[in-house]
């Protein structure tokens, strides 16, 4: 009977602390810009009109109503989002290292 090897997975190197902040800040800029389409679709279809918020539209150059396309995309990442990463961990875990 042979001992089953434990899942490790293998980290080639280090990434430096610059290339690590300088990812952090561009995730972190992607995920603000998100939220504020986010945030203007969802105000226009609450029917909050202000001043600031109609800069916003014409700032991002979106549609009135593309709120509703703009929500089903969102959906469908949140659900397509964690099927990819289980698929992805599976594929990590049972062919030690995914690559075929």
């Amino acid at each position: 009977m042979q001992k089953r090897e434990k899942f490790a997975p293998i980290i080639r190197r280090q990434t430096s602390w610059r290339s690590r902040s300088t990812r952090g800040l561009v995730l972190v800029a992607l995920w603000g810009f998100i939220a504020l389409v986010v945030l203007a679709n969802i105000g226009f279809s609450l029917g909050w009109y202000s001043d600031s918020l109609v800069s916003l539209y014409l700032l991002f150059n979106l549609k009135v109503h593309g709120d509703n396309q703009l929500l089903v995309f969102i959906g469908w990442l949140i659900v397509l989002t964690p099927v990819y990463c289980g698929w992805r961990w599976y594929r990590l875990s049972h062919d030690k290292g995914g690559r075929s």
